[in-house]
């Protein structure tokens, strides 16, 4: 073949590879994904609020201190407004820093796998202290037969898709090994009758299932990821034992009757949001082992909130949410243990 009819060739593959990625791209726009950028595809959809703090100055050092709160929703802003509590009682204990910059990324149903995703994203901030506290969101992954369990969760569907694009890097710089991973995964899926179970209720015909707790090794493996980074980037980690109130010789059903045993509250979430009750004692237990086992292993802080925060009904809105008087009492339990023990410098 003459050297001229190789080039031509070559042109000719070049030219169709570069129209079948634009024909992709443009494609995937239809559904949402940026054209530039289709990666970021991930933040757009899953986690919008990361954006801004990816692209937020944070530096070290000087009279300022950077926090990031990873977690679920009773450390989410609107939930308890925990950061601007800590500021408050920071503020006081350390009057030579002159601002507390806080980074709140704890969002309702977020389990141990968002939040490694989340501080992932965040690889190249850096934190003078990152504190994480979450352990109930994951029990909804349990409520399903151990043979159809995938332990990424992708037997949720919100997990199915972050975890397909997670496993495509490359996509700002082609998006056809994804599309067409995608495609054949669609056909695949349909053509098998695929059920996901959902990441907001529970169904009850599933809730049986939720006895055997599935996540202890992949809440261990993200959690454990997460002070593998932290101790790699230098962040100092606080790992906070989850505290639940379960009222004795109480049979909860997740019905509003629960409601008298509680202080009353404007939002509440029914014990049965995460399975069956004593499945989600189960699973909030297993957790925090080994939420306390990544703790000696990658020698993070540690601090059990579950001993500190009284087990009375004044304290929660249901099992694990905090009422007004909780979430002071929770402030300042955290805020005592990071001063006494000298975590912000």
């Amino acid at each position: 073949m003459s050297s001229r009819k190789v080039y031509l060739s070559l042109t000719l593959a070049a030219l169709f590879l570069l129209f079948s990625e634009l024909v992709f791209r443009v494609a995937l726009c239809l559904f949402g994904y940026p054209f530039f950028l289709p990666a970021r595809y991930l933040e757009k959809k899953y986690y919008p609020f990361i954006e801004p703090m990816e692209q937020a100055v944070v530096e070290r050092g000087g009279d300022t201190r950077n926090i990031l709160i990873l977690g679920g929703s009773v450390v989410n802003t609107h939930w308890s407004r925990l950061e601007l509590r800590l500021d408050t009682l920071f503020q006081k204990a350390y009057p030579d820093v002159k601002k507390f910059n806080f980074f709140n990324v704890a969002m309702p149903g977020h389990n141990s796998r968002d939040n490694l995703v989340k501080y992932n994203l965040l690889k190249n901030q850096h934190y003078d202290l990152v504190i994480y506290y979450e352990a109930i969101n994951e029990n909804r992954a349990n409520n399903i037969s151990s043979d159809l369990f995938y332990p990424d969760y992708s037997h949720i569907k919100w997990y199915d898709e972050i975890n397909l694009l997670l496993k495509h890097p490359e996509m700002n710089v082609t998006v056809m090994p994804y599309a067409v991973h995608y495609l054949f995964k669609s056909l695949k899926d349909k053509l098998a009758h695929r059920n996901y179970i959902s990441n907001e209720q529970v169904d009850p015909n599933y809730a049986v299932y939720g006895k055997d707790i599935k996540t202890a090794g992949p809440y261990h493996d993200n959690i454990n990821a997460i002070a593998s980074l932290a101790n790699k980037k230098h962040d100092r980690l606080l790992l906070v034992k989850y505290a639940s109130y379960f009222p004795k010789g109480v049979t909860l059903t997740g019905e509003p009757v629960d409601k008298k045993y509680f202080t009353p509250c404007y939002i509440v979430s029914p014990v049965t949001t995460w399975g069956k009750p004593e499945h989600v004692v189960k699973g909030i237990g297993v957790h925090n082992q080994m939420l306390e086992k990544v703790y000696h292993d990658q020698k993070t802080y540690f601090f059990d909130m579950s001993t500190a925060m009284p087990k009375d009904s004044a304290m929660f809105c249901d099992v694990c949410h905090l009422s007004e008087p909780g979430a002071q009492r929770f402030a300042k339990a955290l805020s005592s243990f990071v001063v006494s023990n000298k975590l912000i410098r």
